[in-house]
């Protein structure tokens, strides 16, 4: 993706937050044991991780990476700082960092804020934290037990600027009207700036300057089935500007209306899978920055030389009707398979179900048995 592989290397060449880069290099070159750890806050894609790879590597530290989303216990976040804890010589010309840092202060958190506090207190070695947020909870007191500095969404002249940088390192052209569009959609994100671009140059005629349109879901779907190249794959995936929850259940009933080897549905469904529960932890605990992940989780259901074509509520309109509505049997076994897919029983009755019984009947995967002769019945409809 150019959002990596344009990722900037030094702090020279990034874009915007010029006060916030200046702090940050004041606070490198007078760090010292007593000093207080470093918090960059501010929204998605204004260079915050960007910036500690880039100061790390500028003064000449080693880095050590923690997602503080996914170590919110105190048992685990433990199992990393500890050794860290007052140890000069194993951190040596080393700096922790520590990503998205007000993820640990969900309703998740078993004591890993108070533990994170307790280590800044005593950390013998350079320590520096991201946050999206610095309003919520237990972030204020990271914010006083900090040196705090705020990054700004990046400013939409610099973006332009840095956009045709790109564009013309990449060998790419696009319309002014274009430019202007992904820029004012980016909102200073220039995460989002660069995938937008990315997306709308697959479909980029050189000769003529002009972009397809974004694809509906079903041209969407049948485009990312059947690109050339992982790399196509993932950016029709990113044009595709829709409902996340639209998205994933369009590749899900076209994986399953599909013909293709029980081995091959059963991997892409996994990772379907993996995706509504990512898409239900989002809704869950509002956590919306995980919703990056999404694309690059649906990104594995292409293989490619394997087209397959969009489907969806292709089923005979009697069938629907008769599984959405039929008595307690039915319904009983919506939330057999709901609680083994994290999903609500009338979300299988309409998503699910008429696939179920249509794959149990051909012999594609085994039935639940205590639901055999409702299965059966309901096959004989189809």
């Amino acid at each position: 993706m150019w959002s990596e592989s344009h990722r900037p290397g030094t702090l020279g060449e990034m874009v915007g937050n010029e006060e916030a880069r200046a702090r940050v290099a004041e606070w490198f070159s007078g760090w010292g044991a007593k000093s207080k750890p470093l918090l960059l806050t501010g929204p998605p894609g204004t260079g915050k991780t960007t910036l500690a790879h880039a100061a790390a590597r500028a003064y000449g530290y080693g880095m050590v990476e923690l997602n503080a989303s996914d170590a919110r216990s105190k048992s685990r976040l433990a199992s990393v700082l500890d050794p860290m804890r007052e140890n000069r010589a194993l951190a040596g010309r080393t700096m922790l960092f520590i990503d998205e840092v007000d993820g640990i202060h969900g309703r998740s958190d078993y004591g890993g804020a108070a533990a994170l506090l307790q280590f800044l207190k005593g950390a013998a070695l350079p320590v520096v934290m991201a946050s999206n947020s610095e309003d919520t909870g237990k972030m204020r007191e990271m914010v006083r037990a900090s040196v705090h500095v705020r990054f700004r969404p990046v400013p939409p002249r610099l973006l332009r600027v840095y956009l045709a940088r790109i564009l013309e390192s990449e060998g790419v052209r696009l319309g002014p009207g274009t430019m202007v569009r992904i820029v004012s959609e980016a909102r200073g994100d220039i995460r989002s700036m660069l995938n937008r671009a990315q997306a709308l140059a697959g479909g980029l005629d050189p000769r003529t300057e002009t972009t397809m349109p974004e694809p509906d879901i079903e041209e969407g779907v049948t485009s990312f089935f059947g690109a050339e190249s992982p790399q196509e794959a993932a950016a029709v995936l990113y044009s595709m500007w829709t409902d996340p929850r639209e998205k994933i259940n369009a590749i899900y009933s076209s994986i399953v209306t599909a013909k293709m080897d029980p081995g091959r549905r059963a991997r892409l469904l996994e990772a379907v899978s993996e995706a509504d529960m990512l898409h239900g932890r989002i809704l869950a605990t509002q956590e919306w920055r995980l919703l990056r992940y999404l694309n690059p989780i649906l990104a594995r259901t292409y293989e490619k030389g394997k087209p397959v074509s969009y489907a969806r509520y292709n089923l005979d309109f009697r069938v629907l009707n008769r599984i959405r509505f039929d008595g307690s049997k039915i319904r009983a076994l919506n939330r057999h398979l709901g609680k083994r897919l994290h999903m609500s029983g009338s979300a299988v009755a309409t998503l699910v179900l008429p696939y179920y019984i249509k794959m149990v009947g051909d012999g594609t995967i085994p039935g639940a048995e205590e639901f055999a002769d409702t299965i059966a019945k309901e096959a004989k409809l189809q």
